[in-house]
C-alpha cells in the first residue's frame, strides 16, 4: 500500500505550539495534506498520554484511529471553505514522543534529541513509569531530562522492546546528535555498545539527503524526513513516502530495510524541505546580520566580521567537517528524494503576500478543494491538469519545484531561509496578464561546492582541580605523629582528600581499627567511596556517622536494642500522659531533644519515666544515642573499654558541627584514641541543631592537639574567594588564621542583580539558567547572543536560597520552562492539602504507610469519635513493642461500639482496593477515593495525580514508591542532570561551577529572628547567619550570581519593600558585574510584488 507518514509532530502540551495541535486538528490536516499516518508526538506528558488513551483505538497492528464519533464537525479544525478529499477519521497515528536529553559526557555538554516510537499503550505505559523517576515529564511535551542518550535508548529496549529510536534533526547545531555546538562527531561516540540499535536518523530541515551521503560512515542508516511541526497546517513540510504494508511493524521493517527481499521499494522516498530554508544551514550571526559560507567562516576565524563574537555554525559547516566524500554517494536501495515547497508558501509568493494572510488561506484552500490534497497537487497531478485546473503560472511554478530550478537564499543562526520560485526580473515581467502565457526561463539553481573541512580545538581558563597529590599543607597534617591533630580546612581546600589520606596512611601502618565518623549517610558513603579497595594490612576501617557509631557500639552489649524516631517519640508520649495536651507533650519532647543534645542525665520526672518505659522495652531515642554511649564510656568498666578498643584510631569529618554531646564522646574517647579532627569553624552554620563552634576552638583549650591549616582554595575563582574571605573577616576569630589563598587561574565572575518581586527574580535565574547552559530549545536561543563559554550542563547550577518558602516561585518557573531540577529541603505537591489523603491511601495499599500516617487517615472517618481515637493512638503506640510488617497494623486494631463500626467500614474500603491489585487501574482507584472524601476530581493538582497515576497502570507499589521517594528533602544527586534547588543549609559540602544565590536581602539574610533577642543573642545570631552566607558564595566555581528583590512577604503575609542585604556592603564594590542580557527575538518578512493565481 502506498502512503505518506509524518512522525514527528507535537502536541498543545509542547512549548511555543498551537492550541490546535490535539488529535482532532492532526487528522484534519493529516486529510488537507494526503498523509495516511501521523505520529502522535509526545506521548510521554501525563496529559497527553490520557488524550492519547481517551480518543484513540487499535486500528491495523501498531497504528491507531480516532474512536468512531457520528456526525463530528471538521470544519472547526480547518480553514473555511477547506474540504479535503479524504476523510480525517482515515488517518492512522502512532505512538511517538521526542525526548531532548542534556548531560555531560566527555568534559562537553551534550544536547541530544531522540525521537522514541512504540507499538502499544502498555509499552509507553512501561517506558513512561521509568523516565517519570528521572526526571519532569509533565511540564514540557517534549520533556528536558539529564539522561544520556545511550541510557536511554536502553530504557527504550528494556521498556518497549518492539519501539525503536531514531536521532532527531541530527544536524541542528545546539540539540543533536551530530550538532556543532553539543553534538559527537560519530553515532558510537553517543550510543556506545548500543550503536547496532540505530537503523535510521531524522536528516532535519537544514539539511538533505545528499549532504548526508558526503559522509560514508553514514551509509548504513536510512535517512527520513519529518516536519516536527508545532501546528496542524505545518505537517508535511518534510514526509516520508511509504510502499509497504499498513502497519506499524511493516513500516519499522521498511525504515530497517527500503529495499526488501524481493527487490522492491517498500521505503520509496522522503519529502524535504530545500536544506538553504532551514534557519541553521549555513554560518552566521543573526544580531549582525551576516551569513557565510564555510571556507568564509573559516577566513574570519570563527568570528562575526562585524562585531568579533563567534558565529554560530551551521549545519552545512558541520557537515563539512564531517565528510569525507566530495560528492554524494547512495547507497543501493535507498528511498528517492522530492525537494518541495509548502504549497501555502508557493500560494503566498505568487499573491505577493504572507502565508498566513487571509488571501493567501483562501487561495490554499481553493486549490486544495480542486486538487484533493497538497501532496497530490505537488507530487501526483499532471502539469498539464494543473494549468487547465489552475493557471499556467501555477502550473510553471510548481514544475519548477519538482524540477530543483527554484531561487535560494539560505538560513542562518536561527533565521529561515527563503525559497523563491521566481526571481524579480521575472516577477515584473508576470506581473502582466499577458506574461502568464510567454515563455519564462527558468531560474538558476544556486549550488555549493562542498569542500572538506578541518576542526579546530579552543582552549579556556579554568578553575584548578585538586591535585592527585598533596600539596605541602595537606601533606604536613597527614604525615604528623601527633597523636591528637585538629586541621582547620576551609572551603574547597580539599578537607575529605587530607581525611582519606589520613585514613590510608594510618590503617596502612597499624593493626588498631579505623573509626571515621561523619555528619550524614551521604558523606559517609563519599569517604567509604574514596577510601576504595585499599589494603590494610589487617585494620579494619569502620566509617559511619555519630548515631550510626553509637548504635553499633551499644548494640555489642545489647542486640535487641530498637531505636524509634520522632514520630514514634510522640505515640509513646500520648500513651504515657494521655491527660496533656498536645502543646504541653510537645514542650516535652522539645526539652528531651535538648537534654540529649548537652548530653545530661535527666532530672525531670517526666523525661525519667519516658527514658524508663523506653529502656524496659529494649528501645532507644534516636537521639540519646550520643549521649547513652557518652555515658558508657564515663561509667568505665569493661564495657567501656570495650567501646574504646573497637573504635581504635578516631577521624572526626565536619568536626565544627558537634554539638555538646558529640564534643563529650569524641574528647572521651581522645583518652585512649588517636584523634584526627577536620573542619572549619567558618562554616558552623547548623546552630539550629545544637552546634556550636565554640567546639572547635574549645578541643584547642581542652586537649591541646597540634592544629593545622588548609587555605589553597582549589574550587573557586580569585574574585568569589576575595569576596568570601572579606565576608567572613567581620567575625571574630579566637584563634588567628591565615587568609584563604585561591589557586586556579580563572578570576570568576560576580553578578549583583535586583529584581521586582520573586516572581521576576524566579525569570531572571531561569533566564540566565538558559544562557549559562547555552539554551535549552530554538526558542530561548533567539533571546540572547550566545556567550563564548556557554559549557555548563544542567548538574553545573545550583540554586540556593535561605529559606524553603522560596523555593516555590523557583520550582513553578523552572517547571514551566521545563528545566529539569533536583529539589533539597521542599515539599512535594501531593503531600499537601487534598491530595495528600490520596497519597497517604497510596502508601497505604502498598504497605508503605507509618503508623503517623494509618493514624492520619483514620482521623478523617466519621464515628471514630475523639475516644475511638485516642484507643487507636494508644494501640498504634503498642505496636511499636511488636516487629510487625506495616500492613498488619490496621488488622490488630480493635475498637468497639460506633468507633468499632466505623473502623470496619474503613477495613472494608481497604480491602475492596487491596483485593482489586492488579485488576483495577489506578485512575479507578484514585477516583474512588476522590468520591469517598468527596474532592473535586477538577482540581489542579489533583489532575496532576491522576495524569501522573496513569503512567503507572495499575501497579501499587511502582506508584507509591514513586511518591514516597519524592515527597520529602530529595537528597542531592552528582550524577543527575538537573539544577539542583536547595536551601543554604542543605548545600553544605556541595559545590557548582554556577551559582545563583536568590534573595540575599535585608530581613532575609541574614534572616530576621521571629522573637527579640538580647544583645549578646542577637550578634551570635548575625555572625551564624554571616557564616551561612559565606558557605552560599563559596558553592561557586566559577560565576556566582546574587538577587534581591525589592519587594517580598517574608512569612506569607502582605508583601514589604525590600532593601538588599547588609551583608552585600561587606563584600569588595569592585568585585560586581552586570549580568548578561536577554534580548527578544525580531522578524524580518520578504517584500514580493503580487502575482496572479488563478487563471
Amino acid at each position: 500500500m502506498n502512503y505518506i507518514a509524518d512522525l514527528h509532530v507535537h502536541s498543545h502540551y509542547s512549548r511555543a505550539t498551537s492550541k490546535a495541535s490535539n488529535l482532532y486538528g492532526l487528522a484534519a490536516w493529516a486529510a488537507v495534506k494526503g498523509i495516511g499516518v501521523v505520529g502522535t508526538g509526545d506521548f510521554t506528558h501525563p496529559g497527553w498520554f490520557a488524550h492519547l488513551h481517551d480518543c484513540l483505538e487499535p486500528a491495523e497492528p501498531g497504528f491507531f484511529r480516532l474512536k468512531p464519533e457520528p456526525g463530528r464537525d471538521w470544519s472547526q479544525w480547518l480553514p473555511p471553505g477547506l474540504r479535503p478529499a479524504t476523510a480525517p477519521e482515515s488517518t492512522r497515528f502512532v505512538l511517538s514522543a521526542e525526548i531532548s536529553s542534556i548531560y555531560k559526557r566527555g568534559d562537553k555538554v551534550r544536547k541530544v534529541h531522540n525521537l522514541l516510537y512504540a507499538p502499544d499503550f502498555d509499552a509507553v505505559r512501561r517506558l513512561n513509569a521509568t523516565l517519570v523517576t528521572l526526571g519532569n515529564i509533565s511540564s514540557d511535551g517534549r520533556p528536558i531530562l539529564g539522561l544520556d542518550a545511550r541510557d536511554l535508548l536502553e530504557i527504550l529496549l528494556e521498556k518497549a522492546p518492539e519501539g525503536f529510536l531514531v536521532p532527531a534533526h541530527i544536524w541542528t547545531p545546539w540539540f543533536s546528535l551530530f550538532g556543532s555546538k553539543s553534538g559527537f562527531d560519530r553515532i558510537e561516540d553517543c550510543f556506545g555498545d548500543l550503536s547496532d540499535h540505530i537503523f535510521a536518523l531524522e536528516t532535519g530541515l537544514s539539511s538533505d539527503p545528499e549532504m548526508n551521503r558526503l559522509i560514508s560512515r553514514l551509509d548504513r542508516f536510512t535517512l527520513i524526513s519529518n516536519s516536527d511541526c508545532h501546528s496542524p497546517a505545518k505537517l508535511g513540510r518534510e514526509a516520508n513516502l511509504f510502499a509497504t504494508d499498513f502497519d506499524y511493524f511493516s513500516l519499522r521493517q521498511a525504515l530497517r530495510a527500503p529495499l526488501n527481499a524481493a527487490g522492491e521499494h517498500v521505503f520509496r522516498a522522503t519529502v524535504e524541505f530545500y536544506p538553504e530554508e532551514g534557519k541553521y544551514h549555513c554560518d552566521g550571526h543573526r544580531k549582525c546580520q551576516v551569513c557565510q559560507e564555510p571556507p568564509e567562516t573559516r577566513k574570519t576565524g570563527g568570528r562575526c566580521p562585524r562585531c568579533g563574537k563567534p558565529l554560530t555554525i551551521g549545519v552545512l559547516h558541520r557537515v563539512m567537517e564531517l565528510a569525507d566524500r566530495s560528492e554524494p554517494v547512495f547507497p543501493i536501495g535507498s528511498p528517492g528524494v522530492h525537494s518541495l515547497i509548502p504549497l501555502q508558501e508557493i500560494v503566498a509568493e505568487l499573491l505577493d503576500c504572507g502565508p498566513a494572510t487571509k488571501k493567501a488561506v483562501d487561495g490554499y484552500a481553493r486549490l486544495i478543494n480542486l486538487f484533493g490534497s497538497e501532496f497530490g497537487l505537488l507530487l501526483d497531478t499532471p502539469i498539464d491538469e494543473i494549468r487547465a485546473k489552475g493557471s499556467a503560472l501555477l502550473a510553471e511554478a510548481i514544475e519548477r519545484v519538482r524540477t530543483n530550478h527554484v531561487i535560494r537564499t539560505p538560513g542562518y543562526d536561527g533565521e529561515f531561509g527563503v525559497i523563491r520560485v521566481f526571481s524579480e526580473g521575472e516577477r515584473a515581467r508576470l506581473s502582466g496578464q499577458a506574461s502568464l502565457f510567454g515563455t519564462v526561463a527558468a531560474a538558476s539553481r544556486h549550488t555549493h561546492k562542498r569542500t572538506r573541512l578541518e576542526t579546530t580545538t579552543v582552549t579556556t581558563t579554568t578553575v584548578a582541580s585538586p591535585p592527585a597529590s598533596l600539596n605541602v599543607e595537606q601533606q604536613r597534617a597527614v604525615d604528623s605523629e601527633a597523636p591528637l591533630i585538629l586541621v582547620q580546612a576551609g572551603p574547597g581546600t580539599g578537607k575529605t582528600h587530607t581525611l582519606v589520606s589520613r585514613v590510608r596512611r594510618t590503617a596502612g601502618r597499624s593493626t588498631r581499627p579505623c573509626t571515621v565518623i561523619t555528619f550524614t549517610n551521604k558523606a559517609a558513603a563519599e569517604v567509604r567511596e574514596r577510601l576504595g579497595e585499599t589494603a590494610h594490612t589487617g585494620a579494619g576501617i569502620t566509617v559511619a556517622t555519630f548515631h550510626g557509631y553509637c548504635l553499633s557500639q551499644l548494640r555489642r552489649f545489647q542486640p535487641e536494642l530498637r531505636v524509634i524516631g520522632p514520630e514514634e517519640r510522640a505515640l509513646v508520649l500520648e500513651e504515657l500522659h494521655p491527660q496533656w495536651s498536645a502543646r504541653q507533650r510537645d514542650a516535652l519532647a522539645a526539652a528531651i531533644t535538648l537534654g540529649c543534645r548537652q548530653a545530661r542525665s535527666p532530672s525531670d520526672p517526666d523525661q525519667q519515666r519516658y527514658f524508663q518505659w523506653l529502656a524496659e522495652r529494649s528501645l532507644i531515642d534516636l537521639d540519646a544515642l550520643v549521649p547513652r554511649t557518652v555515658a558508657l564510656l564515663r561509667g568505665g568498666g569493661n564495657e567501656a573499654e570495650s567501646v574504646r578498643a573497637a573504635t581504635g584510631h578516631l577521624f572526626v569529618d565536619e568536626f565544627q558541627d558537634v554539638n555538646e554531646a558529640q564534643y563529650a564522646l569524641v574528647t572521651l574517647l581522645a583518652q585512649t584514641a588517636t584523634v584526627f579532627a577536620i573542619g572549619d569553624p567558618d562554616q558552623a552554620i547548623y546552630g539550629f541543631r545544637g552546634a556550636d563552634p565554640r567546639w572547635f576552638h574549645a578541643f584547642i583549650e581542652d586537649v591541646h592537639p597540634e592544629c593545622h591549616q588548609l587555605v589553597c582554595n582549589y574550587r573557586s575563582g580569585a574574585m568569589i574567594v576575595r569576596a568570601a574571605e572579606q565576608l567572613i573577616s567581620h567575625n571574630p576569630h579566637p584563634v588567628p588564621q591565615a587568609p584563604m589563598q585561591p589557586c586556579g587561574t580563572a578570576p570568576g565572575t560576580i553578578h549583583l542583580q535586583r529584581c521586582a518581586n520573586p516572581d521576576q527574580e524566579a525569570i531572571f535565574i531561569a533566564d540566565q539558567i538558559e544562557l549559562q547552559v547555552g539554551g535549552t530549545s530554538h526558542r530561548s536561543l533567539e533571546r540572547f547572543d550566545h556567550a563564548e563559554n556557554s559549557a555548563s550542563s544542567l548538574r553545573d547550577i545550583g540554586v540556593l536560597y535561605r529559606t524553603s518558602r522560596q523555593a516555590e516561585a523557583l520550582a513553578t518557573t523552572l517547571s514551566r520552562r521545563g528545566l529539569p531540577f533536583q529539589l533539597v529541603e521542599i515539599e512535594a505537591y501531593y503531600t499537601k492539602g487534598n491530595c495528600r489523603l490520596l497519597y497517604l491511601w497510596m502508601l497505604l495499599l502498598a504497605g508503605l504507610a507509618e503508623s503517623c500516617h494509618l493514624l492520619e487517615l483514620l482521623g478523617q472517618e466519621q464515628g471514630l469519635g475523639e475516644q475511638g481515637m485516642k484507643v487507636v493512638r494508644t494501640q498504634l503506640g503498642r505496636s511499636l513493642l511488636q516487629d510487625k510488617q506495616r500492613g498488619g497494623v490496621l488488622d490488630s486494631l480493635v475498637l468497639d461500639g460506633t468507633a468499632g463500626a466505623a473502623l470496619a467500614r474503613f477495613r472494608a474500603f481497604h480491602g475492596q482496593l487491596v483485593g482489586h491489585d492488579g485488576e483495577r487501574s489506578l485512575d479507578s482507584i484514585l477516583t474512588a477515593l476522590m468520591e469517598r472524601y468527596q474532592l473535586d476530581p477538577r482540581a489542579s493538582d489533583l489532575v496532576r495525580l491522576r495524569e501522573t497515576a496513569l503512567t503507572f497502570g495499575r501497579s501499587f507499589a511502582a506508584f507509591a514508591a514513586h511518591l514516597q521517594r519524592f515527597s520529602d528533602s530529595v537528597l542531592y544527586d552528582p550524577r543527575v542532570e538537573a539544577v539542583t534547588l536547595s536551601t543554604l543549609h542543605a548545600a553544605k559540602g556541595l559545590e557548582f561551577p554556577v551559582v545563583f544565590m536568590a534573595g540575599v536581602e535585608d530581613g532575609l539574610l541574614p534572616l530576621a529572628p521571629r522573637r527579640e533577642l538580647v544583645a549578646e543573642a542577637l550578634q551570635a545570631h548575625v555572625q551564624e547567619e554571616r557564616r551561612l552566607c559565606y558557605v552560599g558564595i563559596t558553592r561557586a566555581r566559577s560565576t556566582l550570581y546574587l538577587t534581591w528583590c525589592g519587594s517580598r512577604s517574608l512569612y506569607g503575609g502582605r508583601a514589604e519593600d525590600r532593601q538588599p542585604s547588609p551583608l552585600l556592603a561587606e563584600l569588595p564594590a569592585d568585585v560586581f558585574t552586570p549580568p548578561p542580557t536577554m534580548q527578544p527575538a525580531t522578524k524580518r518578512r520578504p517584500a514580493h510584488r503580487q502575482l496572479s493565481l488563478f487563471s
